[in-house]
């Protein structure tokens, strides 16, 4: 698509600004007056335009790709438009098609081109409308002032100069040398190639440390004298990594960890998670949250790292909330603590609690087998400890009574949602919370000496005695209505999948529950939840997905 050019004292917008690393940018969208005005002029200019001399090549008539390579060419050419380039040379290569369902527009991007060359970093973004008429024309452009576009060292050379920077020796790293335009830190235009994600090479004997980071960069070779411009880095900070050790079931685990200070540590920045240690030593003593495990890593502190990452990736990718506080902060984990006035026996190390404080997690221990085995050992306790922690940023259910039991409640749905998150067959999930340290069944709520009906609801005074009034007792009862509604069926297959299980009771819990919520306020949320998840189904089929949910609470007697 050649760029025409265009006189620019009769356009009608403001002409585009430089910044000061050399590109020409331009925002403009159809909310704003001069946006409006720009793309109306366009859109009366078409009919003196060749590019849309037939009707058939009219944007609606076209798919985003092909109407927004019009509308650019058309754009570049027009009067009613800012001269955005004035080099004859430049063309514009698509990057793709992307639809954003937020807004209900598609963009197309291109990247520049002068003389057929990439200018690096360049970029044009048409947005577009169901018709595709523009919505917003966002660009980045260039006009590089150099002597010669023609290089006097081969791809090849390149590589090899690539190789013996990144640590190769005579081997050559994967990878094509492109050539592009490129614009130095020092404000200088270069005829450069470019060689993206090569993974370096440690030079002679390396530390196991240096083993578990994968230095990876874009390098940026003069394609005139072979000089290297820019080693650009594509791993932040040059410390992220992985690591590999058993957790505390035996299980291998390999997890994501950084460099500090040259060693090894439980963070994950990727996640933003961290795992602590604080060595036994009681977390009211003012120690929170311990020392920031290194290696080696102890394997209490590989499964509250691994699974506080199940966990994450859970809440983001099923759930779409990014992390705990749904703003990406930080998940902290404390593992090998011990409340001293619970230890029991004294002196003997087993706390058996695993808690969300509202800030972070912390782990206690319980003797199995005659050794220590830390609570994150179990993903279904992990996931429910830290889903107390969106609850405390949502719903915010108080921790007495029935709100409290439903808080618990909630905590053991999604813990149970996540550790069954990679079996899609609901008939072979596993119901109960800390398996392998069962603390309660969902399916059989009495098997636990929980309650699984409403009339069997235990009234209790609402002290530390008495479990703040039963929440850890009567959450069996929503706990098994719970079960009814995610194993509903026809007769032939579950009516729900587990993501949409997810969904509703999450929506239910987020968006339809407060404070003081009873077992019955979460009937009518986790049905107008049902209702918004599937309004665009059939009736009928709406019909029986609010009706599995109605039975599903009415056979835990909640109406």
């Amino acid at each position: 698509m050649a760029k025409q050019m265009k006189k620019a004292a009769t356009s009608r917008v403001p002409a585009p600004g430089t910044t000061a690393r050399g590109f020409q940018v331009m925002a403009i969208h159809v909310t704003e007056k001069r946006g409006r005005r720009a793309f109306e002029a366009l859109r009366a200019d078409r009919p003196a335009s060749n590019t849309f001399a037939l009707a058939e090549s009219l944007p609606k008539n076209l798919d985003p790709e092909s109407a927004a390579k019009r509308i650019l060419a058309h754009a570049f050419a027009s009067d009613a438009m800012p001269t955005l380039v004035d080099d004859e040379a430049s063309s514009f290569r698509s990057l793709g098609v992307e639809t954003v369902p937020l807004t209900g527009t598609t963009i197309v991007k291109f990247r520049q081109q002068i003389r057929g060359i990439p200018v690096f970093a360049s970029l044009v973004s048409v947005e577009l409308d169901d018709d595709n008429e523009l919505v917003s024309l966002n660009s980045s452009l260039a006009k590089p002032d150099l002597a010669s576009y023609v290089a006097s060292i081969s791809p090849l050379d390149a590589l090899k100069r690539i190789a013996d920077l990144a640590g190769y020796g005579r081997q050559l790293p994967d990878g094509v040398p492109t050539l592009n335009l490129f614009l130095d830190h020092g404000g200088k235009w270069r005829l450069a190639y470019i060689v993206e994600d090569v993974r370096s090479r440690t030079k002679g004997k390396a530390s196991p440390a240096q083993h578990q980071i994968p230095l990876v960069h874009d390098y940026v070779i003069d394609a005139r004298s072979g000089a290297l411009v820019a080693e650009l880095p594509r791993t932040p900070a040059l410390r992220h990594g992985t690591a590999s050790a058993p957790d505390d079931l035996g299980n291998m685990q390999t997890f994501n960890i950084e460099m500090k200070d040259g060693k090894r540590v439980m963070r994950d920045a990727r996640l933003n998670i961290e795992t602590y240690d604080l060595r036994y030593r009681d977390p009211l003593d003012g120690t929170l949250p311990g020392k920031l495990v290194k290696h080696p890593w102890s394997p209490a502190a590989v499964s509250a790292h691994t699974h506080a990452a199940v966990v994450t990736t859970y809440l983001r990718k099923v759930l779409k909330r990014n992390n705990i506080d749904n703003m990406g902060g930080r998940v902290v984990s404390t593992v090998k603590c011990v409340v001293e006035q619970f230890e029991r026996p004294p002196g003997s190390k087993v706390w058996l609690n695993a808690l969300w404080d509202g800030k972070q997690m912390l782990y206690g221990q319980d003797l199995f087998n005659g050794r220590l085995r830390s609570m994150a050992s179990s993903l279904s306790v992990v996931a429910h400890e830290l889903f107390h922690g969106v609850t405390g940023g949502t719903a915010r259910l108080i921790y007495l009574g029935e709100s409290g039991a439903l808080n618990e409640s909630y905590s053991d749905i999604f813990g149970t949602l996540i550790a069954n998150s990679k079996q899609p067959d609901i008939g072979k999930w596993h119901w109960q919370v800390g398996c392998g340290m069962a603390v309660r069944d969902m399916q059989n709520p009495t098997q636990d000496n929980q309650p699984k009906l409403m009339k069997d609801f235990v009234q209790l005074p609402l002290t530390l005695n008495h479990d703040l009034g039963g929440v850890h007792l009567n959450s069996g009862i929503h706990n098994y209505a719970a079960f009814n509604i995610m194993t509903a069926n026809d007769g032939r297959k579950f009516i729900f999948t587990p993501k949409e299980l997810a969904a509703m009771f999450y929506i239910a819990l987020t968006q339809q529950l407060s404070r003081q919520s009873t077992f019955a306020d979460s009937r009518r949320a986790v049905v107008l939840a049902t209702r918004s998840l599937f309004r665009n189904l059939p009736q009928t089929q709406i019909d029986i997905r609010v009706a599995a949910v109605k039975a599903g609470f009415a056979a835990a007697g909640i109406r």
